[in-house]
């Protein structure tokens, strides 16, 4: 008898648990009572309003994600499940969005489907001489087309985190190929002669004294960007020796806690991964600031962002960037006249990043800088519809 009540009460408690699985979440949907989770993703795309034109629109925003992102207790779930396979199982896959690597490092791997960060710094494939002929080709036509309006260009290539801290990767992460891509690239298109500043050797410089990029986040701190820009602007003053004597600046460093890195909030454990931030504080006032846009630029991933300081003998500016840019732009902006900085989507094995040239004849600059983070860089141009 006792046995037949005990079976009863685990199977009563078995249902229970069941039942509370299956219907917690929808009415988490309709009462909104679990714990707030910082998960950073992209926020799914808002259904239509019901009718029977929009069916079909309907489908497809279900087909893409909509129920998956708005399930109840989704973002406390992706916690538990990364807190379980990072600190319970101790299990990493480059396959992920994230790793997690040696001293509570993290690296970002999977940047998307057709992209691994972790693949491309091992080296496995090198380009052909056909591919880099045709990276060539691409960079020498931007180079020559600005040319021919006057303009300078300088293509700036910023370190992946995974170059620079490769210490820190998890062991099996071996390079199986000493040459990268990168490698190829940057000598190929030096010796074409494309003005191209490589920011890897001033990188790994940086971290002999200073933490060049963080680490809970795939960017450079301060520290990182202020070595760039250093680097850009010592280039520049081949072409502008005015910039030589204005080059440095002066700044305090603060550390302050409370960083919330991006890689970290991707696994929805910033807490766990606890970081400081580093800030540069000018002490005098910047003189660029930002200003409205006019300008109607195709294919942006991100608006476009204009300074200006108000001093016409400086250089005007257009600047083709990506997230490494956001700590550049304080620095760099107070050189030039007008900064337009434009952030196209990024390289894909089907069509290269936009450069706009109609927004380079708008604007009508002294200067071009194309900026990329290194695994974009190398990302294989496929169709390019930019030409001049």
């Amino acid at each position: 008898m006792a046995i037949s009540l005990r079976r009863k009460a685990i199977h009563t408690a078995a249902v229970t648990v069941f039942l509370l699985c299956i219907f917690l979440p929808g009415a988490d949907n309709i009462f909104h009572f679990a714990p707030p989770v910082d998960l950073m993703e992209n926020d799914p795309t808002p259904l239509p309003e019901f009718s029977l034109s929009q069916v079909f629109r309907t489908f497809n925003v279900f087909q893409r994600g909509y129920l998956e992102k708005t399930y109840g207790f989704r973002k406390q779930l992706v916690r538990w499940q990364n807190i379980l396979e990072l600190f319970w199982l101790q299990s990493s896959s480059h396959y992920q969005a994230v790793i997690r690597g040696r001293g509570n490092w993290l690296f970002l791997a999977q940047e998307n489907a057709e992209l691994n960060v972790v693949e491309d710094y091992r080296s496995g494939r090198l380009f052909s001489p056909r591919d880099l002929a045709r990276w060539v080709e691409i960079y020498r036509e931007r180079q020559d087309g600005l040319a021919a309006r006057g303009i300078r260009y300088l293509i700036v290539v910023a370190p992946n985190k995974h170059t620079v801290y490769p210490e820190f990767l998890p062991p099996q992460y071996n390079r199986a190929n000493p040459l990268s891509r990168t490698d190829q690239l940057v000598t190929a298109l030096e010796a074409a002669g494309l003005d191209i500043l490589d920011l890897r050797p001033t990188m790994l410089k940086v971290k002999e004294g200073a933490l060049a990029y963080y680490r809970t986040d795939t960017h450079w701190t301060s520290f990182g960007a202020f070595a760039g820009y250093i680097e850009i602007m010592k280039r520049l003053a081949r072409w502008y020796p005015d910039f030589e004597p204005t080059i440095r600046g002066d700044y305090d460093i603060t550390i302050t806690p409370g960083l919330t890195g991006g890689l970290s909030s991707m696994l929805a454990l910033s807490d766990l991964f606890p970081e400081d931030r580093v800030t540069f504080v000018p002490r005098t006032p910047r003189r660029a600031s930002e200003v409205c846009n006019d300008l109607v630029v195709k294919s942006l991933f991100q608006p476009t962002v204009v300074t200006e300081t108000g001093d016409p003998g400086l250089p005007t500016a257009v600047i083709f960037r990506d997230s490494f840019a956001h700590e550049l732009m304080p620095f760099l902006s107070e050189n030039f006249n007008r900064a337009v900085y434009l952030w196209p989507y990024p390289s894909t094995p089907r069509e290269l990043r936009v450069f706009d040239w109609a927004a380079v004849d708008a604007v009508k600059p002294d200067l071009v800088i194309d900026e990329f983070v290194e695994r974009y860089f190398t990302e294989y141009p496929g169709h390019d519809r930019s030409r001049p």
